[in-house]
């Protein structure tokens, strides 16, 4: 099985709604595939997520808002009417936020789930081709102009030598359906790709790291440009790159 049929199956296969004959097909590419393995993973850990997102609402809460608006009916006086109908507002009110941030946490983790495994997926893409880079240099004079015209930004290029990570160049990525910068560093034996776009986030965000099928990956912002790092260095040595970026 070919990874475009078997990524159309993942989501299934990690639900268990296959044949039995598609199951084993899948199962047995997710074997010898890292990516589609690293999709298959990313599948499961939504599901958990979305499942731990999930909350009841409390018990006989239903029965308390009933109970309050039949209250209400039966109420003489317009004082108590209203703040009968206020007390079952903010029960609503309540349940309706409690809804919101469920949903704005959960989708927040399946769009952290998605850009880890774009990176990744561009990360191992570039380790299968005959040269990870466009435009071949040490020299962030020479590597930052040349995304002049091909990004919409204008990525901080450093080359950190003299720290024990050459910079190598640099390409052009597609990440979510825009076009990123990525630099491509060095760490003995080590390609370390560097992921970059423009954020609306305010401020710093520290550093969070990912394991992977054994690539660490790290994700923060700064100075109003969201990164990316991957590589199977580790970890120790992967913070040490972040601080000097």
């Amino acid at each position: 099985m070919r990874c475009e049929e078997a990524r159309l199956l993942v989501s299934a296969f990690v639900d268990q709604e296959l044949s039995n004959d598609e199951e084993l097909a899948v199962s047995e590419h997710i074997e010898s595939c890292s990516i589609c393995a690293c999709l298959a993973e990313d599948y499961r850990r939504m599901g958990q997520q979305i499942a731990g997102g999930y909350r009841q609402a409390p018990a006989g809460l239903t029965e308390k808002i009933r109970a309050s608006v039949a209250r209400e009916r039966l109420a003489s006086l317009p004082s108590r009417s209203y703040a009968t109908m206020r007390r079952a507002a903010a029960l609503i009110f309540c349940m309706g936020l409690s809804a919101l941030a469920t949903w704005y946490a959960i989708r927040s983790s399946q769009e952290r789930a998605f850009l880890e495994r774009e990176v990744l997926t561009a990360h191992v893409r570039s380790l299968v081709q005959d040269r990870p880079i466009q435009i071949a240099s040490s020299d962030g004079h020479t590597v930052k102009p040349w995304f002049n015209g091909r990004i919409d930004f204008a990525p901080t290029v450093r080359d950190l030598t003299f720290a024990g990570f050459p910079l190598l160049g640099g390409r052009v990525e597609i990440i979510d359906g825009r076009r990123v910068a990525a630099l491509v560093y060095k760490r003995r034996d080590h390609i370390i790709n560097v992921f970059m776009w423009p954020t609306a986030e305010a401020g710093v965000q520290g550093a969070r790291h990912t394991n992977i099928k054994g690539y660490n990956v790290l994700r923060w912002n700064a100075s109003g440009t969201t990164y990316w790092a991957v590589s199977d260095l580790n970890a120790g040595e992967m913070g040490d790159l972040q601080k000097l970026l």
